[in-house]
């Protein structure tokens, strides 16, 4: 990846608390309308336009919990999964910081839940081994069937804190991955590498008809242009966020990274954001929009490459 002078933007100077948890506006006892695709309940909050319906749970670390796209259900949810392995989540990275399992209070613990003007802001607790809190804010662009998240992680230690952002999304076991090809090459950790093949500089991985175990596989590497793409049966997701130089990858992990389990039954669709340095009370934010398009079965691999390619150049307008 090569090295791009404008990525000190990502850190910006905040205040050492998290975001404000009730539903009110900067202007104190100003209350805020949420927009009109929000529809707002105890233990859920959906998000609904055109062909696009996303409920977010606040209750189990204000995860994304479900996507439906043209009236299908598109991600993994908790009814098809085993534990926490379900729905869209952040996580800090380096793994080897936190090991395993994700930390509770920003992986699966409850969110508080703000209003603003243009979505919703969720917010977690400062996590007590890492001290660091996150921030989710969702919110549907102006392009159709768009989801632009918008992640904020604050150090509330009294020292330095190095990591990067980390999102994780479930999806079924099946279609294809594809994303332009990077400098490095793939790594596995202590999985079964996972098969890649090359098109065009781009790197893509078909799941097979017959499933991937029974180990579990992995991929970590970089990759260019910042965008990762999905495809199955009749959608293509496109994920776009900044591109990240390898130089800046976390230890031990890649920008794009692609998970299959051994059971056959999930993929996690993966990206990372810019190693960084947070001091105390620094935060560092990262951007992630989500595009949804209709796409054919039987689509090829040249067209899809080129229409992944116009949805993150529209996506990176907003």
């Amino acid at each position: 990846m090569r090295l791009c002078p404008l990525i000190i933007v990502v850190i910006m100077i905040v205040g050492c608390g998290p975001a404000p948890s009730s539903a009110t506006s900067p202007s104190a006892g100003q209350a805020v309308t949420p927009p009109d695709y929000v529809t707002l309940s105890p233990n859920s909050i959906k998000f609904r336009r055109g062909d696009l319906t996303l409920n977010i749970n606040p209750a189990a670390g204000g995860r994304i919990s479900s996507l439906r796209f043209a009236g299908k259900e598109r991600l993994i949810t908790q009814r098809e999964a085993k534990g926490n392995n379900w729905g869209s989540v952040l996580w800090p990275s380096p793994q080897q910081s936190w090991g395993w399992p994700p930390p509770a209070t920003l992986d699966s613990k409850p969110y508080q839940v703000s209003v603003t003007e243009t979505g919703v802001r969720l917010s977690s607790e400062i996590d007590p081994e890492l001290k660091v809190s996150f921030t989710k804010h969702y919110r549907l662009g102006d392009i159709a069937n768009t989801l632009v998240a918008t992640y904020r992680i604050t150090n509330h230690a009294d020292q330095a804190v190095t990591l990067a952002p980390w999102e994780i999304t479930r999806l079924p076991a099946a279609g294809a991955v594809f994303f332009p090809t990077g400098e490095t090459e793939p790594v596995k950790g202590q999985f079964a590498s996972l098969p890649l093949t090359a098109v065009d500089n781009i790197s893509w991985f078909d799941y097979p008809a017959n499933g991937i175990g029974p180990d579990n596989h992995k991929l970590m590497t970089d990759g260019e242009e910042g965008w990762l793409a999905y495809h199955n049966n009749d959608w293509l997701l496109v994920k776009v966020f900044d591109d990240v130089p390898s130089q800046l990858m976390a230890p031990g992990e890649g920008e794009i990274e692609v998970y299959a389990n051994g059971e056959n039954t999930y993929i996690e669709l993966e990206q990372q954001g810019f190693l960084t340095t947070l001091m105390p009370g620094q935060a560092l934010a990262w951007q992630v929009v989500w595009v949804c398009d209709r796409a054919a079965p039987n689509t090829d691999r040249t067209t899809l490459i080129k229409r992944a390619r116009t949805l993150a150049g529209r996506a990176r307008t907003l």
